[in-house]
């Protein structure tokens, strides 16, 4: 469907009650009046000529006159004709309208139509205008080729003109009849997007008999549920505000003449439920009256038979005005008093005579009116709302006209509990989930005529930007900040410590330390914010006073690092300069703690690779080579001069040492007891089981191990001392002269291969042999000397005891010698 993009209607005031847009009305030949105070006063006149037409008289909210308009010229409020506003091709028509830009609020749409072609003027059909009031000085003026524009399919309409509110408060429909053998109306709907080119159609059942002159005026209720049009015979349909489409109910024929009446003005009650038209009466001298009609009554016998003459005086035109009461006009012209004379329903919603009609209630002070200019139905209740989004509370606001006696909020968020409902005129919902909730406002008006307004409305869940970690960059340096990809959203970077804005990019990039947020707005209006530090800091330097160190292997390289910078971290690698070293890798930190090892026979090197860093700030990287030297083992043994000895003897131990050093240290243990000195021999006596060892501790530090050095353990026997002695006795003692005796030696611990000396007077004798023979002379004495073949023999060799042998020389026969052991 094409649609005419030239703007947004606005027709209603922006969350505002003071509705003084409909205050002045410029009318007629040069009438002017305002409702501003709340009751009608004379303003000075206009400068517009208005027979029979309809006229537009526009205000802004605060009650100040913007321009009017008689069909065909459009006049300021200077009371000029606008520059471009001459030749409007509404001329002789019967019912204009305007409505207000919904985005650009000084600019204005006026709607024309043409006159009944009868007489004489050419069907120009339904057109506009676009008055813009920023132009001509703020005078305003008719944007050039915005003047006229022919509604599409609205080229056999004539006279018949209105517009309502669609459903949702916000929109409108703009109305009139197409002519023809058979009538249509055209609903064009006017939406956020423009007036949509293609009209909604209904068939109306007039036909072109049914029109007598053409001044068959077309009103919409004011709660948008009926439409009347027709002066020959009268239409009655239903309005639907959210399809546009009308429905016929009934044909009827108001007033009291049975061929060809003539209605003319037509204007509903605030409740809408009675409708007042102008129709003959051929009981008035005048030929015209004011009738009442209930709009309850839904066929034409009813509807009819609740027909009730409130007036009976000529009358054109009747309005509704900003003081809730009903205007009406004397037909006819001149100046006089009575053509400038206008009644008043006081009391519209009141049926019958309670409506309480004056005829002669207001005399315009400058010449007379016929028609009263033509507004949107005023009763509303519009809905107005901030975005929807769930960091925020959604604001809610009411537009209604008459004010509101009580309002009552469904916010479409049961997941909030009791805080979905409101009765607050401006409330705010936070709401509980996301996603496209209804919410409803039900309106109870003071004159107790309710309506109810509904909006879907999104609620999205804010950006949610995450610039990650605060960074430190060094000094000359920048860092790009992201706030992430969002289709369709703004940015907005501010430094917080400077309270400026730095970028309104996805992206910024910045050298300058600062805090820094992004706020991040979605084409709903959400927004989400996040932060980040940026720290600028100077270029890291490795400060170590050395840079090589040498270690043995198998040794930690215990490397503190150290900067310029104190929160510095390092980072490194390493590699292999020179020879058969393990143990090193690539890591960070304050240390570089890594046991080497060098599994060569000579020296070898790794250098480390170090790099300090801040944050993002790198720093210069600095070779450190460590050399890892060869190891040796400290050892130690030792030597007993003599093991398995006797109780008694003294032994001397001696060290074997490997790696002692210059001056190395040596601690002799008896039985893990100190002893001795510090010195490689170690003499003492042991005692059977003692265990002797040494602690050998070099004096060489660089690259041995092994430091102290444990000796072997050495285990001593010591045996006990075998005391040898031996006594002899002699077969006889005494004995005669020339016996042999035999003397006999008892050895003990003679071992097992004892030695006997036999001594006769001191001088040897006899052989190595325990058994010793020989003829003794008195006084001999005989000894043995035992030498012991025991290993720990005491008292070896041990002398025997000595035997003097008595020797009697020969006797007689019967005598004995005894021989004596002594």
């Amino acid at each position: 469907m094409k649609k005419f993009y030239f703007a947004f209607l606005l027709l209603f005031p922006m969350v505002s009650f003071s509705q003084h847009e409909f205050d002045n009305w410029c009318i007629g030949w040069h009438a002017a009046m305002t409702f501003k105070n709340g009751f009608p006063e004379n303003l000075p006149p206009s400068a517009m000529v208005a027979q029979e037409e309809v006229c537009v008289s526009v205000s802004d909210s605060n009650g100040q006159l913007l321009f009017y308009s008689n069909g065909y010229r459009v006049y300021n409020r200077e009371h000029s004709v606008m520059p471009n506003g001459y030749n409007l091709s509404g001329v002789c028509g019967d019912q204009y309208i305007s409505v207000q830009n919904l985005v650009e609020k000084n600019k204005h749409f006026l709607f024309t139509v043409s006159c009944f072609p009868h007489y004489g003027y050419p069907l120009v059909g339904l057109r506009y205008s676009v008055i813009d009031m920023n132009l001509d000085g703020g005078n305003g003026d008719i944007i050039s080729g915005q003047k006229d524009l022919p509604m599409p399919f609205g080229d056999s309409a004539w006279t018949q003109l209105s517009a309502t509110r669609h459903q949702n408060n916000k929109y409108a429909w703009v109305v009139t009849l197409s002519h023809g053998h058979r009538h249509k109306y055209l609903s064009y709907l006017i939406d956020s997007t423009g007036i949509n080119a293609v009209p909604v159609v209904s068939q109306s059942t007039l036909v072109y008999s049914d029109i007598n002159s053409g001044n068959n005026f077309l009103k919409i209720s004011p709660d948008g549920s009926y439409l009347v049009c027709g002066d020959s015979l009268m239409e009655v349909c239903r309005f639907d505000k959210l399809t546009g489409i009308i429905t016929p109910m009934f044909k009827c024929n108001p007033g009291s003449l049975p061929l060809n009446p003539e209605t003319s003005g037509k204007e509903f009650s605030t409740d809408s439920r009675f409708l007042y038209v102008i129709a003959p009466d051929t009981s008035s001298g005048s030929g015209e009256g004011l009738f009442q009609f209930d709009m309850t009554n839904t066929d034409s016998a009813s509807f009819m038979q609740s027909q009730i003459k409130v007036g009976d005086s000529l009358h054109t035109s009747i309005q509704m005005a900003p003081d809730g009461k009903i205007y009406t006009t004397r037909s006819g012209y001149g100046s006089t008093v009575l053509l400038r004379t206008l009644g008043v329903i006081n009391n519209p919603s009141g049926q019958g005579i309670a409506c309480d009609y004056q005829s002669t209630a207001f005399v315009l002070d400058n010449d007379h009116a016929n028609v009263l200019p033509q507004f949107l139905q005023r009763y509303k209740a519009y809905l107005h709302h901030t975005e929807g989004c769930m960091a925020d509370s959604v604001r809610f606001s009411a537009d209604i006209w008459p004010p509101a006696d009580s309002i009552h909020w469904d916010f479409g968020d049961p997941a909030s509990g009791t805080s979905n409902y409101s009765n607050l005129t401006t409330p705010a919902h936070l709401y509980a989930t996301p996603g496209n909730h209804t919410v409803e406002m039900w309106v109870r008006h003071n004159d107790k005529r309710t309506d109810t307004t509904w909006v879907t409305l999104s609620v999205t869940a804010p950006p949610s930007p995450q610039l990650g970690i605060n960074r430190t960059i060094c000094t000359g340096n920048s860092v790009t900040f992201d706030a992430g990809v969002c289709t369709n959203c703004s940015f907005l970077w501010t430094d917080l410590l400077t309270a400026t804005t730095v970028g309104a990019a996805q992206t910024i990039t910045t050298g300058v330390a600062g805090i820094y947020e992004a706020a991040v707005t979605d084409a709903n209006g959400c927004a989400g914010r996040d932060t980040v530090e940026l720290s600028i800091t100077p270029v890291p330097v490795l400060m170590n006073d050395t840079l090589s160190k040498s270690i043995c292997t198998g040794k930690p390289t215990d490397i503190p690092l150290a900067s310029n910078i104190s929160t510095a971290m390092f980072h490194w690698t390493a590699t292999l300069t020179l020879g058969a070293v393990t143990g090193f890798s690539a890591d960070s930190g304050l240390v570089i703690s890594q046991t080497l090892v060098n599994g060569g026979a000579t020296a070898g090197v790794v250098t480390y690779h170090i790099t300090p860093k801040v944050g993002d700030c790198f720093g210069t990287t600095v070779d450190f080579p460590v050399t890892i030297n060869v190891g040796d083992p400290v050892d130690v043994s030792i030597l007993a001069s003599v093991n398995n000895i006797c109780a008694g003897a003294s032994v001397t131990f001696t060290v074997s040492p490997a790696n002692p050093g210059v001056n190395p240290t040596y601690q002799w243990k008896v039985n893990a007891l100190d002893a001795g000195f510090n010195s490689p021999v170690f003499t003492y006596l042991p005692a059977n089981g003692d265990i002797v060892h040494c602690l050998l501790t070099s004096s060489n530090t660089i690259c041995t191990y092994n430091n102290p050095a444990t000796s072997n353990s050495i285990t001593m026997v010591v045996n006990p001392l075998q005391l040898v002695s031996v006594s002899i006795s002699p077969s006889a003692n005494p004995v005669c002269s020339g016996t042999s005796v035999t003397f006999t030696a008892f050895a003990t611990n003679g071992g097992t291969i004892p030695g006997y000396q036999w001594k006769v007077n001191g001088t040897n004798e006899g052989t190595n042999n325990p058994v010793f023979s020989f003829s003794p002379v008195n006084g001999d004495v005989v000894t043995c000397s035992l030498s012991s073949s025991e290993t720990c023999a005491s008292g070896n060799p041990a002398p025997s005891n000595p035997i003097t042998m008595l020797v009697n020389a020969n006797l007689p026969a019967g005598i004995t010698i005894a021989a004596s052991a002594n």
